[in-house]
């Protein structure tokens, strides 16, 4: 293989975006894909996605962004689509009470089935009916920055949406985190080195009773030294993309 598909080739980061029903998931997806707003009269079944390029230092990256239904018929096949998600975009709307406080049920669902350092980002959508709102600016940032979620305010509606700015947020948090796990000193980090006392120290140790000494010197006399690498947590890059 050429040295340039190679470099060229797409790496995969799948997001999904989740949250209660009619919190409008699909109309910011299609938002993002067409830059246009499109009236979804109705709710999402099952799950589809659309893709974009992005490129970083030479490196194509294929963001998947998957639109997941929130009602409770639907929960177990939404289960399915989390795993192997990368990023997780939690939807609510502003003018709705419920789908704020849902927001705590779907980050257990997402943790419960991947356990990896998901990076959460969080929509307050539905900008436009800030007169309607029951959840403040100042309620959804708060409770992002205590689960440590990326918040914007966005709405399919507004030319100024939110979404590609978060979802762009979102990409480079999630390549800056990469880049620090492939970073030797990361991989030294998580490193456990166990060392066998040598036979001079045995001796050192080992007081009167020479015979035991000797016998215990034969023992030690091919033991190495032995190093143990944390693989949870040792960077793998197929893994990752």
């Amino acid at each position: 293989m050429d040295n340039n598909d190679h470099d060229n080739k797409k790496k995969s980061i799948k997001l999904i975006i989740i949250g209660s029903v009619n919190v409008g998931k699909t109309s910011l997806l299609t938002r993002y894909a067409t830059g246009r707003f499109q009236k979804i009269s109705k709710s999402t079944s099952n799950a589809s996605f659309i893709s974009k390029i992005k490129t970083v230092d030479n490196n194509n990256y294929e963001i998947q962004l998957w639109d997941t239904a929130g009602q409770e018929k639907y929960r177990s096949l939404t289960k399915i689509f989390i795993k192997n998600a990368k990023i997780a975009l939690l939807v609510y709307a502003i003018n709705d009470l419920n789908s704020f406080n849902d927001l705590n049920m779907w980050i257990n669902t997402v943790k419960e089935i991947n356990s990896d350092n998901i990076i959460f980002g969080i929509a307050a959508n539905k900008a436009d009916l800030y007169k309607e709102s029951k959840v403040s600016d100042e309620q959804g940032k708060k409770y992002a920055k205590e689960i440590g979620a990326e918040w914007r305010s966005t709405s399919s509606l507004l030319d100024d949406c939110g979404i590609d700015d978060l979802v762009d947020v979102l990409f480079n948090k999630y390549i800056e985190e990469r880049a620090v796990k492939k970073s030797p000193s990361f991989a030294l980090q998580n490193t456990i080195v166990l060392k066998n006392i040598g036979s001079d120290e045995k001796e050192k140790n080992s007081g009167c009773c020479g015979g035991k000494k000797d016998k215990k010197k034969s023992k030690n006399k091919n033991l190495k030294k032995i190093e143990v690498i944390d693989n949870n947590d040792k960077y793998n890059e197929d893994d990752d993309f």
